[in-house]
């Protein structure tokens, strides 16, 4: 597999005989292959998760679009090679696998397996708590929904997972991805939704260097041109 990076949580991720685009909403797309199978992915509505311009981009390739059921697509873009997924769903398509699990925001998370690869993107599914600007109530909630969705994947062997790394939540901008990995058998990981502040993945490594130890965290920024051979 080689991944590149795109911009905040989009990613372009090759493999053998097919490749996949994850919530794109803009900037610079690497070379695509056109002779493998695209699978083009978003996790939920949010302008920086979603553009509609993809199916346009894209329109030219052997592609299919998998997308999270809250997205509603114009009429003129209703086209039949487009699956809606909800939460807690999966479908089969060509020689890959894709199952949802309900994100703690909006839309899914997804996990692909493809060519004996598995491959787990979050969207917006996240620990997403913030110190000082939630009740008791809304914080338990939160705790309670995102730890229930990783439980439904604890122990899985994943490939490659992208994941988010907030810095936004300040003293708890890691919360959610210490979870995922001590939860889950995680052998790269590429952090996402970072707003550009990409010195909190080496803030990250710095202190969790245990946690870690079986698991390549990758510097995502450094990955845009050349990609990252996994």
């Amino acid at each position: 597999m080689n991944l590149k990076y795109i911009y905040h949580s989009s990613f372009y991720l090759e493999l053998e005989e097919c490749a996949f685009i994850f919530d794109y909403y803009k900037g610079d797309i690497p070379d695509i292959d056109k002779d493998k199978k695209l699978y083009v992915l978003s996790s939920h509505r949010h302008n920086d998760h979603y553009n509609e311009k993809i199916f346009d981009i894209f329109a030219d390739y052997n592609v299919s679009y998998i997308l999270s059921d809250d997205i509603k697509v114009k009429d003129k873009y209703k086209l039949e090679n487009i699956i809606y997924l909800s939460s807690e769903d999966e479908c089969q398509i060509d020689d890959i696998k894709v199952r949802t699990l309900e994100s703690t925001d909006e839309g899914v998370a997804f996990i692909v397996t493809a060519e004996e690869k598995t491959i787990y993107h979050s969207g917006d599914l996240n620990w997403w708590t913030w110190k000082g600007f939630e009740s008791e109530e809304e914080f338990n909630s939160m705790t309670e929904g995102f730890k229930r969705e990783i439980a439904k994947i604890k122990g899985l062997e994943i490939d490659l997972a992208m994941a988010v790394l907030d810095y936004r939540q300040k003293e708890r901008y890691d919360w959610g991805l210490v979870y995922l990995l001590e939860n889950t058998n995680i052998k790269y990981i590429a952090p996402m939704h970072c707003w550009e502040k990409y010195e909190f993945i080496d803030k990250f490594r710095e202190e969790h260097k245990d946690l870690l130890k079986d698991t390549v965290l990758i510097n995502t920024d450094k990955i845009s041109k050349e990609g990252y051979l996994i």
